[in-house]
């Protein structure tokens, strides 16, 4: 007989359990009883029941605890990962964990993966990944989940030794704009690209937002009176490709950007065109909530759109094909450039703190030092 019951996380989220007694398991003459947590309502615990049920009629009693990586793996990503995070993160690290660890060491049994082989791993990672630390974080999540659940006594990875970053991988340059190329390319979308594209573009390059966050953009999130811009939520990506807006990932995200005049106006033109362009195909553009950038159907643009839109004028125009990212970049560089406060750069960028905005453009702020000292230099001779 099964039993369902709801309870509570700690977050306040209700959902579902199931235990049941299976049977005997003629093979070990044991007792076997099912228990598993995280469904979304009744139904779904009942479904996951009929279905264990109609498994063990047609194939007998198999193993009931997790045994590979990968099983105790996809057992920690539903029961426990899943419940922590937002649907963005999960999703990023199972492609982390497809890509990368899944293949290293995702059919071979949790018991029997040995520190060295951890260290093969990492030593691996250290010449490939700038992010190879994390990596073996999170690998260190899956083993410390297994003693949990006691499948495993001890946490191989906590004999290994972590590799220095290779010197080649230390940084990668970041690439934007030069202030001659960022006209261009404005221009260049002003003239031969529909006013969406522009709009587009030009706020990107004049905010340093980020392309989710201006994809994630409603029309109350502009304050035309006292010209800012609010950032509060931005545009992610769940499983299956699915679009959806979530808030920012820290606190320093939420922040509010001033607009200068030309903003304002290309903004209140783009509102403009968009409302009559909409109308046309009968849908109805007016509420506060409606979408600054949307699909022709009036939806989420897909976001790999933005990316093509900044190709083709890149190789239109021949300067260098770079990402919409490239423009939050691009932004920060010039303020640099100009002499702006770094706290000041880092808080228009939404950054966490003004050490990690320094730490990213460091070869902006060492050739800031440079030509420093060449104008003391010159003052003093």
């Amino acid at each position: 007989m099964a039993s369902f019951q709801s309870y509570t996380t700690k977050s306040g989220k209700k959902l579902w359990s199931v235990k049941a007694y299976l049977g005997i398991d003629p093979a070990t003459n044991k007792q076997v009883n099912l228990q598993k947590k995280g469904f979304s309502n009744k139904k779904a615990a009942q479904l996951f029941y009929n279905r264990k049920i109609v498994e063990i009629e047609k194939n007998g009693f198999k193993k009931q605890r997790a045994d590979t990586f990968k099983e105790v793996y996809e057992l920690w990503l539903e029961t426990t990962y899943k419940l922590m995070v937002k649907e963005s993160s999960y999703n990023r690290l199972k492609l982390q964990f497809n890509k990368h660890i899944l293949p290293a060491f995702g059919n071979q049994s949790i018991k029997t993966i040995q520190p060295v082989d951890l260290q093969r791993y990492a030593n691996e990672k250290s010449n490939e990944l700038q992010e190879y630390r994390l990596q073996l974080s999170n690998i260190s999540r899956i083993f410390e989940f297994a003693i949990k659940q006691g499948i495993i006594t001890s946490n191989p990875i906590k004999m290994v030794t972590i590799p220095k970053r290779k010197a080649n991988l230390e940084k990668k340059k970041i690439k934007y704009f030069t202030k001659d190329e960022l006209k261009i390319l404005l221009t260049d979308a002003k003239e031969n690209e529909p006013y969406k594209i522009y709009a587009f573009l030009y706020l990107m390059a004049n905010t340093g937002c980020r392309k989710g966050e201006i994809m994630g953009l409603q029309w109350d999130c502009i304050d035309f009176e006292n010209k800012t811009l609010e950032i509060h939520q931005t545009l992610a990506r769940g499983e299956n490709r699915r679009l959806y807006l979530e808030e920012p990932k820290t606190t320093h995200s939420f922040r509010t950007i001033p607009l200068e005049d030309q903003t304002i106006s290309i903004l209140k033109t783009w509102r403009k065109v968009q409302r009559e362009t909409m109308l046309q195909v009968g849908i109805n553009t007016m509420s506060t909530k409606q979408l600054v950038f949307s699909s022709p159907f009036n939806e989420f643009i897909n976001m790999d759109i933005p990316n093509r839109w900044m190709a083709r004028i890149c190789k239109r125009t021949n300067i260098p094909v770079l990402t919409p990212h490239s423009l939050r970049h691009s932004f920060a560089t010039l303020l640099i450039s100009e002499g702006v406060n770094p706290k000041t750069v880092s808080e228009l960028l939404g950054h966490s703190s003004v050490a990690f905005t320094l730490d990213i453009y460091t070869g902006v702020y060492e050739t800031e030092k440079t030509s420093t000292i060449k104008l003391l230099a010159g003052i003093i001779n």
